[in-house]
Parts: structure tokens; sequence; C-alpha cells
């Protein structure tokens, strides 16, 4: 794993013992994380999407910058 899995990891832990403690439920603090965790999936995914889309438009753009520079 690599570093960022490990503090993503960590904070996730964090987070879950900080639930616990305020409400003193483990369910409570457990549908809790259940829904942070969907969130994040969720953000994820649509971080990801964007950014095959922006190096899509990118390449797209070199490659067009290239055609321009060989018809000169």
């Amino acid at each position: 794993m690599d570093k960022k899995t490990i503090l993503h990891i960590l904070f996730l832990l964090a987070i879950s013992a900080g639930l616990y403690y305020i409400t003193q439920s483990f369910f409570m603090s457990l549908g809790i994380l259940m829904l942070l965790l969907l969130i994040d999936s969720f953000l994820r995914q649509y971080d990801s999407k964007r950014r095959r889309e922006w190096e899509e438009r990118r390449r797209q753009q070199i490659e067009e910058q290239n055609q321009n520079k060989n018809k000169q």
C-alpha cells in the first residue's frame, strides 16, 4: 500500500473512534461511517471521471498542436 492509502485508512479510523466517543453507540457510529464511506466513493468516482475527461481533452489539444506544426 502506498502512503496515501495508509493515511486515508488512519483518517477513517480516527473518524470512527471520534464518532463512537460522541455517540456512545456502536451502531449509530457505524451507520454514520457507512454514509461517509458512500459519499467518499461517489466523490472518488466523480474526480476520476473528471480527471479522465480532462486528460482526454489535453491529449486532443496536444495532437492538434502537433498536426498544426507538421502542416507548417
